[in-house]
């Protein structure tokens, strides 16, 4: 990785920092002498080199050029370093986007860094505090359900929990009444599908999965969650789709997807921006209302949410009246992720459009552009608050 700045330059008739390289590669990144006191911008993830991360890396650090900004890349090999010199005020971060944060684990090195940079007066794009409290899916599950945002019947298994049969209503709850009926076992923290299982509702099945996972991670909170079948509702090209989404939202912009796992849809891309004529023929404005609703109440700045519309009687503010006349609750399946797939379709089928992705690196230096600005001239925003 290269760290940018740049002199004025015209760049598509503005006047732009032109892109200057001012530092040597990764390999030398890590020694005292070439880190530098203060980022404007930084990213964190373990392997500088990461496929998947290729294009949006590239793009924001273009982006963070164009605005005359500062940005590096902090990963494993340099990590260790960069929270020492932080800590010890040899260095300072403006604004930082973690990726790869396990907030759950006291110890883990990139949760730490994100919290030494708010500690010395950086800005972390989500708050630590927040991050951890809300990716936990049990803590998430807890809160959503107390402002009736909904997600599907769910039962928690904490570590001090033993294992035991259902009762009847833990039964209804997770929709467990039938032969031949399935639930979903999933770790509160997990991500990217990891560690989630479909369950058959005998108590021996239930009873062997949870037993499995606990063998794997003692600690950890895991929950049973009712398996919803969204209806099929038909898209602009004609395909009818299962009415799921992943919806990212950037502060204050909500970027809803149909969305599907790559193995479900062949060739196809995963993702599929839900266009505004699909948006009003289905009536779906309850789906944005209840994202920008769960960033009010997480106070993120970023994250991916999955939802869908449910198939019983799981209570939600946001309800969505389909064709047939049946009001069916919008329903968060993974409620809250602050590490969002930012890989290319252009690479692989099952990631986001690139314009997207671009668009979001884009945001993010612009960010960093606006708190680079106010750090600059603090006068400037109490001026603009007397006039407000």
């Amino acid at each position: 990785m290269q760290i940018f700045s740049g002199e004025a330059a015209a760049v598509d008739g503005c006047s732009r920092p032109a892109l200057q390289p001012v530092a040597t590669p990764d390999v030398q990144f890590s020694e005292t002498a070439a880190l530098p006191n203060h980022f404007d911008l930084t990213l964190s993830q373990p392997d500088a080199h990461t496929p998947q991360f290729a294009a949006f890396d590239r793009w924001l650090m273009l982006e963070a050029a164009g605005h005359g900004l500062s940005c590096g890349l902090i990963h494993d090999g340099n990590i260790a370093e960069v929270i020492e010199r932080i800590a010890a005020g040899q260095m300072t971060v403006g604004y930082h986007l973690d990726y790869y944060a396990l907030w759950h684990r006291p110890d883990d090195p990139y949760a730490r860094l994100a919290q030494v940079i708010e500690d010395t007066g950086g800005r972390s794009v989500n708050s630590p505090a927040r991050a951890r409290a809300f990716t936990d899916k049990a803590t998430a599950v807890i809160t959503l359900r107390q402002h009736c945002l909904g997600v599907p019947g769910t039962v928690i298994f904490r570590p001090c929990a033993s294992i035991r049969p259902l009762t009847l209503a833990e039964r209804n709850r997770v929709g467990l009444t039938s032969p031949g009926s399935y639930a979903y076992l999933k770790p509160a923290n997990g991500f990217a599908g990891q560690g989630v299982v479909r369950v058959a509702g005998t108590d021996e099945a239930l009873s062997a999965a949870l037993s499995a996972a606990r063998r794997l991670e003692p600690d950890e909170t895991f929950l049973l969650q009712r398996e919803v079948t969204p209806p099929l509702l038909v898209c602009e090209d004609g395909i009818a789709r299962p009415a799921y989404w992943r919806v990212l939202y950037q502060s204050g912009e909500v970027m809803p997807f149909w969305w599907a796992h790559q193995d479900q849809v062949g060739p196809a891309p995963s993702y599929r921006p839900l266009a505004p004529a699909e948006l009003r023929r289905h009536r779906l404005e309850a789906v944005l209302a209840y994202v920008r609703e769960l960033a009010e109440l997480t106070g993120m700045e970023w994250f991916s949410t999955e939802l869908c519309l449910g198939d019983g009687t799981d209570p939600s503010r946001h309800t969505v009246t389909t064709s047939e006349g049946r009001q069916r609750p919008v329903l968060a399946i993974d409620p809250v992720n602050d590490q969002c797939d930012v890989d290319v379709q252009s690479r692989w089928p099952g990631a986001a459009p690139d314009e997207s992705v671009r668009r979001i690196a884009a945001r993010f230096a612009e960010r960093a552009w606006h708190l680079r600005q106010r750090a600059l001239r603090p006068e400037m925003l109490t001026l603009y608050r007397i006039a407000a």
